[in-house]
């Protein structure tokens, strides 16, 4: 560590207390009006000379823009200059924690606490914007707590002045996790840009965690691409306005922002009240937007799984990967801060239902997927008797199994599934707490007045490492399990190199098509990465190479020559585009390998020799399935407590991975189905079945198609008392369609396992 200096300009140096890539932050004395200082420094020796002036001008900037402003959420610049090539600024000293200090330290702060922070950052930004001034760095490092609680927003470093000759497109300057789409995308930015960050903060401080997180390159894809969780799916304790309030902070396009910091912190005051804006609300997922009594349900989510968004995603640029190459990371990711549920509880009672605002089976990353479940517990089973904690473990024990079965039906057929159930009982779902990476929701445990006791749960769940374990389970125990078919894309890639080393390698489409003709026969489809929009790329690419010898042999009595080509060395591999994991690879030559007469003779035998490497299983094994995504839109029915006790039953049925309900008063259903063939087949044998086994008769009727929209319809007939009491004393749908083994083991009572086969 350098020697600190004594004095720099005319500020005497006490002791240093922050450092940086560029420079120092010292505490310092004025002793002209002996006032102690925060002295902020730039080192020129830390700089190039190219950089140096330019790095000079900001730091001037910096003191000429924040030397104007003066509110008390603000810290004051006193003073600027130069002395032996360091620039220093000397501003307010403060004595407080950082936020970022807080959210490391994973310390809660209650939501009074939450509004009057964020109302004082709100409050400082509405100052600065009025003044011309644009923060462009808004973070937890630079939101001060003080020990009495007012909050000091400090470093305006990389703040410009709206109206200044210095204002230009194509710079950035921020922190990635922190940043705006527009500060992305190197365009002007306003006040706007500022409202975006403070509303990654409000969203931190509500869940513990970033909206976006990971390398500069992957947080500029989230942030101008993707939609995180609204966070009251990450803490249920968040009130449900916070997900449309931040929704519309961290909206992509700038209009479809807060256009005032005041506006915002509006909104978050009556978030916290329970209360939504009167504003139009554009929430992360299906945002309502009301406007007096009329209500209507839009989607603005670009998630998988949610209906068409309603604004594009910025447009990329290529020089997007130079601009996040060079952006600087600073700061880590914080956690809970807000408490999220235990084990033990702490769910509001009566929670029941974790719809309404996330996308059927939004994906959490690669790998994992979001999935809801309903566990089931018979109360009269005898070991509750003594023990009733058991029964709580239990309960929540088999919505984490039923979480992890939704996860292998994406993989292996029900009837698959129910033929070797009580196989993967013990050897899968018996560990169910390996596969969940989190658990978003849980609600309080709930005695139905079919007897049972249930839990809803929603969690991430690790899909692809469920996966992994079938194919282990496949080989070691030799089961055959039947695979849903999916439907794999694959790309396809053969060069093959002559004997010139320097030469490139020419993609040989005679190989290439031989390849191509195999794998259209187990099903699946080609696919061209280069023709393919983004994010519509294939599944897997199969990459080959293959070097070819000529050899020349020349016959003594007929003075002939005849050439001969062999193959000399290859490389095959198979690349999961979805992870980058390559889950194929082999440079051993074929056995007897042999020689062609004709070069076209050899291109073609490589082609069905690689083919000869892949088989449909393989494909099916490393297939990262996702389901299908439909909507179920149901006529006819009754009442509300039956629309209610459908969406009920629809989240507990195995192939159904997630259900969102569009909106509270809707008979829609926006679902993720596991399973492969036409929609409607599906929609048929998953839900209609066992749907109407339990009321007894087909009361449920599958109407026209239109796309991924399902249309059923609820018999009249069965508007009738005897025939809608089911729905509350008969035990639940999934249970009908269950296997044996899973019936015996939740009902324990004769009569309703009899109620069954009724």
């Amino acid at each position: 560590m350098s020697e600190i200096p004594r004095k720099i300009g005319k500020y005497e140096i006490r002791r240093e207390i922050g450092r940086g890539a560029m420079g120092i932050v010292y505490e310092a004395f004025d002793p002209a009006i002996e006032r102690t200082v925060a002295l902020k420094t730039i080192l020129g020796n830390q700089v190039k000379d190219a950089e140096a002036q330019e790095m000079f001008a900001r730091f001037q900037r910096e003191a000429k823009a924040a030397g104007r402003l003066n509110h008390p959420n603000i810290v004051s610049i006193y003073d600027f200059g130069e002395d032996n090539g360091t620039s220093f600024i000397a501003m307010e000293f403060v004595k407080g924690r950082e936020l970022k200090d807080y959210f490391e330290k994973n310390e809660r702060f209650p939501m009074a606490d939450i509004v009057r922070i964020m109302g004082q950052l709100l409050d400082a930004l509405e100052y600065s914007h009025n003044n011309g001034v644009v923060h462009r760095d808004i973070k937890p490092a630079n939101i001060i707590i003080l020990p009495d609680g007012q909050v000091k927003v400090t470093d305006f470093g990389i703040a410009r002045i709206e109206s200044s000759q210095f204002t230009q497109a194509g710079t950035v300057l921020g922190t990635p996790a922190y940043m705006s789409p527009e500060q992305f995308m190197g365009q002007t930015v306003d006040r706007r840009s500022d409202i975006f960050s403070a509303g990654v903060v409000l969203y931190q401080f509500l869940t513990g965690e970033r909206p976006f997180s990971g390398t500069a390159a992957t947080i500029m894809h989230k942030v101008l691409k993707e939609d995180p969780l609204p966070p009251s799916e990450l803490n249920v304790q968040t009130p449900q306005p916070f997900d449309a309030v931040i929704g519309k902070a961290i909206a992509k396009r700038p209009e479809q922002r807060y256009q005032t910091a005041r506006e915002f912190a509006d909104a978050i005051r009556l978030a916290a009240a329970g209360k939504a804006a009167d504003s139009t609300l554009i929430n992360l997922t299906d945002a309502t937007i009301k406007t007096g009594a009329a209500e209507r349900t839009v989607a603005t989510s670009a998630a998988p799984g949610a209906r068409a968004a309603a604004t594009a995603a910025p447009r990329i640029s290529p020089v997007l990967i130079a601009i996040a190459a060079g952006v600087l990371v600073v700061g880590s990711a914080g956690y809970f801060v807000m408490h999220r549920p235990s084990a033990g509880g702490d769910i509001p009672a009566g929670t029941t239902s974790l719809t309404g605002t996330s996308p059927a089976g939004a994906a959490a990353g690669p790998g994992t997927l979001v999935i809801s479940a309903v566990g089931l517990a018979d109360p009269s089973d005898q070991r509750y008797r003594t023990d009733k904690s058991l029964l709580t473990d239990d309960l929540r024990a088999d919505s984490k199994s039923q979480l992890v079965e939704k996860a292998a039906a994406l993989y292996i057929t029900p009837a698959s599934l129910a033929k070797n159930y009580e196989l993967l009982r013990d050897k899968l779902l018996s560990k169910s707490s390996d596969y969940i990476e989190n658990v978003a929701q849980e609600s309080a445990p709930q005695l139905g007045k079919d007897g049972l006791m249930y839990v809803t749960t929603r969690a991430t769940v690790k899909v692809r490492e469920v996966q992994k374990s079938l194919n282990q389970m496949s080989q070691d125990e030799r089961i055959a399990f039947i695979r849903n078919n999916g439907d794999p894309k694959i790309s396809v890639s053969i060069s093959v190199r002559g004997e010139d080393a320097n030469a490139p390698a020419q993609n040989s489409q005679i190989a290439e098509n031989l390849l191509k003709e195999r794998i259209k026969s187990f099903g699946f489809r080609i696919w061209s990465d280069a023709a393919s929009a983004p994010g519509k790329g294939a599944d897997f690419a199969v990459v080959g190479e293959a070097k070819l010898k000529k050899l020349s042999v020349k016959l003594q009595a007929s003075g002939l020559t005849i050439d001969k080509y062999t193959l000399t060395s290859w490389t095959v591999k198979c690349i999961d585009k979805a992870s980058g994991e390559e889950i194929y690879y082999n440079n051993a030559l074929p056995v007897a390998a042999g020689s062609w007469a004709t070069e076209e003779q050899a291109l073609a035998a490589i082609g069905g020799k690689i083919a000869d490497e892949f088989s449909r299983d393989f494909f099916l094994q490393h297939f990262n399935a996702a389901g299908q995504n439909v909507t179920l839109k149901i006529s006819g029915l009754p009442d509300r407590a039956t629309e209610d006790a459908i969406e009920r039953e629809l989240m507990g049925l195995q192939q159904i991975i997630n259900v969102t309900r569009q909106g509270i008063l809707s008979t829609a259903y926006d679902l993720q189905l596991a399973g492969s063939g036409p929609p409607a087949d599906l929609v048929a044998s998953a839900i209609l079945k066992p749907l109407n086994a339990k009321l007894g008769r087909a009361c449920f009727n599958l109407g026209a198609s239109n796309g991924e929209q399902i249309n059923i319809t609820f018999d009249q007939a069965c508007n009738d008392k005897t025939v809608l009491t089911r729905f509350d004393t008969n035990p639940p749908a999934s249970l009908y369609a269950a296997p044996p083994a899973r019936q015996k083991s939740v009902l324990k009572d004769p009569a309703a396992l009899r109620r069954l086969l009724i």
